[in-house]
C-alpha cells in the first residue's frame, strides 16, 4: 500500500494516510471543532482512523487526555505514528478494538487507569460507517469499505457504545450524511438529551450533505436546529468561517456566525 503524509490545520498538524481509498478530510477537522473541551478532560474517538480527529482536539488543548479506538490494525498503527510523528504522545493512546467485541477489551485501561469499559470519558466524537449493509457497494479498497459500509457494528450498535463510554452530563458529537438523520437522531435520543443539529453546507445553493449531531447523556434540553456552516463561496472558495475552522483549528463555539 502507499501512503501520503499531508497537511491539516494549515500545515500545523502532518498525517500519515493511504494514499487511495479511506483519507481524511474536511470532516475530521469539522467534528474536532464541535468539542467544547477544557484541560484536564478526557476524550474518545470511536473509529479514529489515521487519527486525525483527535489529532486536531489534542493540537487545540494540550493537557487533554485522549484516547482513539480504531478496528483495523492498519490504521490503528498509523495513528499511533501519528501521535508520534506530531509530538503528542502525552495521554494519546489508540487502541485496537471491535466495539462489538467486549472481550476485544480485555486488559485495556482506561484515562484513570480503570478496565476500560468502565472508565467513562468526558467527551465522545465519532464518524460512524455512514452506509448500512447492502445499501452501497464495496470499494477496490478493503479499508474504505470497511470505514464505510456497516458490519458487525450496526448504527443501533456504535451509538449505545459511544453513549456507555460517557460520564453523566458528557458529550457525544457525530458527524454522518444527512440522508440518516432520521436514523441517528432515533438511537441518540435514547440515551441523550439537549441535542443539537448543525448542518454542513457545501456552499449557500446546495442542501446539506452532512450534519453533526451533539447531544449530552443524560441531558433534558430541548432539541435546537442551529445555525450551521456554509464552506464554500460561489467560486469555490472556503468561506472566512470555514478558514478559521478548516485552517486554524479554533472551537466552533468561538466562531460568530
Amino acid at each position: 500500500m502507499q501512503w501520503t503524509i499531508d497537511g491539516f490545520l494549515d500545515g500545523k498538524l502532518k498525517i500519515k494516510q493511504p494514499a487511495k481509498g479511506f483519507r481524511a478530510g474536511s470532516d475530521a477537522v469539522l467534528l474536532a471543532a464541535s468539542v467544547e473541551i477544557a484541560a484536564g478532560q478526557s476524550l474518545l474517538d470511536v473509529g479514529c482512523g489515521v487519527g486525525t480527529a483527535a489529532l486536531c482536539v489534542k493540537h487545540r488543548e494540550p493537557n487533554c487526555t485522549v484516547f482513539g479506538l480504531e478496528y483495523q490494525s492498519e490504521l490503528a498503527k498509523t495513528a499511533r505514528e501519528n501521535i508520534q510523528l506530531n509530538e503528542m504522545t502525552a495521554d494519546f493512546t489508540v487502541l485496537d478494538a471491535n466495539i462489538a467485541n467486549r472481550l476485544a477489551f480485555k486488559g485495556a485501561i482506561g484515562p484513570t487507569g480503570r478496565n476500560f469499559l468502565e472508565d467513562p470519558f468526558d467527551h465522545v466524537i465519532t464518524n460512524p460507517p455512514f452506509y448500512a449493509e447492502g445499501r452501497a457497494q464495496s470499494s477496490p479498497s478493503d479499508i474504505r469499505t470497511k470505514a464505510h459500509i456497516e458490519s458487525d457494528a450496526d448504527l443501533d450498535c456504535w451509538i449505545k457504545f459511544c453513549t456507555a463510554r460517557l460520564k453523566p452530563k458528557g458529550s457525544l458529537s457525530v458527524i454522518y450524511r444527512t440522508e440518516r438523520l432520521s436514523d441517528l437522531m432515533a438511537h441518540m435520543c435514547a440515551s441523550c438529551g439537549s441535542l443539537k443539529i448543525i448542518p454542513l453546507w457545501p456552499n449557500a445553493e446546495t442542501s446539506a450533505k452532512r450534519v453533526i449531531v451533539q447531544g449530552i447523556k443524560g441531558g433534558k434540553g430541548p432539541l435546537e436546529l442551529l445555525p450551521g456552516l456554509i464552506l464554500h463561496e460561489k467560486d469555490g472558495k472556503p468561506t472566512a468561517i470555514a478558514e478559521k475552522l478548516l485552517r486554524d483549528g479554533v472551537d466552533l463555539s468561538t466562531i460568530d456566525n
